[in-house]
């Protein structure tokens, strides 16, 4: 799929992020799942957010927007949008973005919800620069992903915890210069929920297991083994070679990598496959961190922000996965 041209004046002006107090060695969690220590082991996360019961996906957000608005230097006056990305909301049917609106003091801001899971925060942050740059009106976009996932232990431990983003016209740092995606809907039968929509409304008879959501998905592993895991690892090569023939730019001059916490050789997997094994990737800071949905990219740049490991001017690949959908986005900080 061919990226749409996008102004290139358009970035990340501010982040903010709220994690629990409370933290759960991952360990404990193997042996109450009954967790391999080979599969442990893989996973390369030691430590998880455990959200008290006040840690709500909405409480969270906000926390971590008032953090992004001060990081920005803006008011929240200043938001013309808010678009919010959670997987396990509050409520059903129940309008975060708009309820943000109102606490943050944002009166100006026009609202919208993008649901799912990993891959539906980067259409989030891919609307919000679209908004921006097909739009006089609209100048600064708030986009938050709040999640509250503790507990499940594969492939990799799911955390609790909230990121904020403000994305602003003439910005000069984090700039997106392109986005590319590549997507294998034939393949959705691959995982998913199969009760609670028109085509299977609940009623009497459904078997829900639990109380969450992993034990109700329908996996087909043989779909899984046969189709996506030959080519899962190619993916990455395929829409980072459109994205750079869309940009103009070369592989050679990207200078870090991030991407979601999965498995402990996940990053060097996707780079070898690039054919840029030495491009550093952030994975030292995942060992403390879980996996938090499409968040997970934004939180190790801001961590190798603070520590030094990017300068100005350099590239950096940004990916994403989420069912059977591979994205990539270029920006520059």
């Amino acid at each position: 799929m061919r990226m749409k041209k996008r102004a290139v004046n358009i970035g990340i002006a501010g982040m903010g992020f709220y994690f629990p107090k409370a933290t759960v060695d991952t360990m404990i969690i193997a042996k109450e799942d009954n967790i391999e220590d080979r599969v442990y082991e893989n996973t390369g996360v030691k430590r998880i957010f455990k959200p008290s019961e006040k840690d709500t996906t909405a409480k969270m957000a906000y926390d971590s927007s008032i953090v992004a608005i001060k990081d920005a230097g803006i008011a929240a006056d200043d938001i013309d949008m808010i678009i919010v990305n959670t997987f396990r909301n509050d409520y059903w049917h129940w309008s975060m973005s708009a309820w943000l609106k109102v606490q943050l003091g944002a009166p100006h801001a026009v609202t919208l919800e993008i649901t799912g899971g990993c891959a539906s925060h980067f259409y989030a942050v891919e609307t919000a620069v679209d908004q921006i740059a097909g739009s006089d009106d609209i100048n600064t976009v708030l986009v938050v992903c709040s999640e509250k996932l503790f507990g499940y232990g594969w492939p990799t431990f799911l955390s609790s915890g909230s990121q904020a983003l403000i994305i602003q016209r003439e910005c000069p740092q984090f700039r997106y210069l392109g986005f590319s995606h590549s997507n294998l809907i034939k393949y959705h039968e691959n995982a998913y929920i199969p009760y609670g929509g028109t085509a299977e409304p609940f009623s009497n008879d459904t078997e829900w297991k639990g109380e969450g959501f992993i034990e109700n998905v329908k996996v087909d592993t043989n779909l899984y083994f046969e189709h996506i895991k030959p080519i899962f690892f190619d993916r990455f090569k395929e829409i980072t070679d459109q994205l750079m023939l869309d940009t103009g730019r070369n592989i050679s001059e990207v200078k870090y990598m991030v991407t979601l916490t999965q498995q402990k050789n996940f990053e060097s997997r996707i780079l070898n496959h690039l054919g840029i094994p030495s491009v550093p990737c952030g994975r030292e800071y995942k060992e403390t961190l879980g996996h938090f949905s499409g968040a997970d990219p934004y939180i190790i740049l801001d961590q190798a922000r603070k520590h030094g490991k990017i300068k100005k001017g350099d590239l950096i690949l940004n990916f994403n996965i989420g069912g059977v959908t591979w994205n990539a986005a270029l920006l520059e900080y």
